[in-house]
């Protein structure tokens, strides 16, 4: 069974933004997000202090994301250039 999308206030304007600059690197992010709301262990784990946080990449952009196994969501936190 597949998870429930949350989304900060951070990467829903990061997504908007995205949406309207970068239309070819919002529909990867969309379709990855899709893929991990099916299977939210397929991100790298972040080490401490990180910990708990997941990412994976979108060409030079990560999306950050945690698990929350209580409520069954994924709750996606950022969309930005790699550091």
């Amino acid at each position: 069974m597949a998870y429930k999308p949350a989304f900060s206030d951070k990467m829903q304007e990061e997504l908007a933004y995205r949406k309207k600059r970068d239309r070819a690197s919002y529909e990867q992010a969309m379709k990855k997000i899709a893929l991990v709301l099916e299977n939210p262990d397929i991100g790298k784990p972040m080490r401490a202090p990180l910990h708990g946080i997941r990412r994976f990449h979108v060409g030079h952009l990560v999306v950050t994301y945690r698990i929350n196994e209580e409520a069954h969501e994924v709750v996606f936190t950022s969309f930005e250039h790699h550091e």
